[in-house]
């Protein structure tokens, strides 16, 4: 018998089925790769004698499967597309590339690397009510408690954070009306503010967890055809290249950030490093968008064409 759970269903069990098939984030990890799910779950395993089945919609690497000895973790690409990738094969035209503004970044629920995210838009002079939504509120004192959680020098970050006039941006919600979940009615919702930006800056679950968690929220920039980095877990970009199959933007963007392990200082290494564009002019954003021309069209072909279902289906059969 296979049973199915939301991660949050796992502190309630006392007995094991047979199997567990696991969705979301699973709260994610920490720097040591601990995570409160998968621990419980090898936990009732021992004390059970049994290896127990598990499928994630979601690919661990080997220090995860090494850590859970208890559990046998198995990754499916079925359900990772069903749940984060097919949702979007039926979008097939965009609005026309036209920039009016340098980035766009969608943040729905209130994660703290949402938090950091907008707060640190915002510092820059980035977030722009037209094309960055915060549909959630928060206090300068939050983000002084994470900052001083997640980094030692908190006082020299902060400056990247906050300011005498930030209070009044975190107090107020900035909100597309989005359905979380609507990805394909979401589309519609976003689909110019994509177009008329550089660069979506991916607001990804979870980005202080220390796995790298891939949902659909880089495909919105996919099935435009826009340029995208992404604020997630260290090494989620290689990840992606990796396992999915889609390729970096390497002519225009240095993804050294993306081996960065804290949170803090990655975010501030990726808005800093695309900080030199910022000041270009929309005839310049297009040339540069130019250049990478092959890689979007690769990318907007590898979807649609469903080669990262290839790619994923490769990998499961290794892992």
């Amino acid at each position: 018998m296979i049973e199915y759970y939301p991660y949050s269903n796992i502190f309630k069990l006392v007995e094991l089925p047979d199997e567990i098939i696991l969705i979301d984030q699973l709260g994610g990890f920490d720097v040591y790769k601990n995570n409160l799910v998968l621990q419980t779950l090898d936990t009732l395993a021992y004390k059970s004698g049994v290896i127990l089945p598990v499928v994630y919609h979601n690919i661990f690497d080997n220090t995860i499967h090494q850590k859970y000895k208890n559990l046998l973790i198995s990754f499916s690409s079925e359900w990772q597309d069903k749940l984060n990738f097919s949702s979007l094969l039926n979008y097939t035209k965009h609005p026309e590339i036209n920039y009016k503004n340098f980035v766009c970044s969608f943040n729905g629920s209130a994660h703290v690397s949402r938090k950091l995210l907008v707060s640190c838009l915002h510092k820059f002079g980035w977030f722009d009510p037209v094309s960055c939504s915060k549909n959630f509120s928060y206090s300068t004192e939050s983000v002084d408690g994470h900052l001083l959680e997640l980094v030692d020098n908190d006082s020299f970050y902060r400056k990247f954070f906050i300011s005498t006039s930030s209070e009044e941006f975190f107090q107020t919600t900035y909100s597309f009306g989005h359905d979380r979940f609507n990805h394909d009615q979401n589309i519609y919702k976003l689909e110019n503010k994509i177009t008329q930006s550089f660069l979506h800056v991916v607001s990804e679950t979870l980005a202080t967890s220390y796995c790298p968690f891939v949902t659909e929220k880089f495909l919105y920039s996919i099935v435009t055809r826009g340029l995208f980095l992404t604020y997630a877990q260290p090494g989620w970009h290689a990840h992606l290249e990796k396992f999915y199959g889609f390729k970096k933007y390497t002519k225009l963007f240095d993804y050294r950030f993306d081996l960065i392990q804290n949170p803090v200082k990655r975010l501030v290494e990726l808005l800093t490093m695309i900080s030199k564009f910022s000041k270009l002019s929309s005839d310049e954003c297009q040339d540069f968008y130019l250049l990478e021309q092959d890689t979007i069209e690769f990318n907007y072909d590898h979807y649609f064409n469903q080669g990262y279902l290839k790619s994923l289906t490769e990998h499961e059969l290794q892992l």
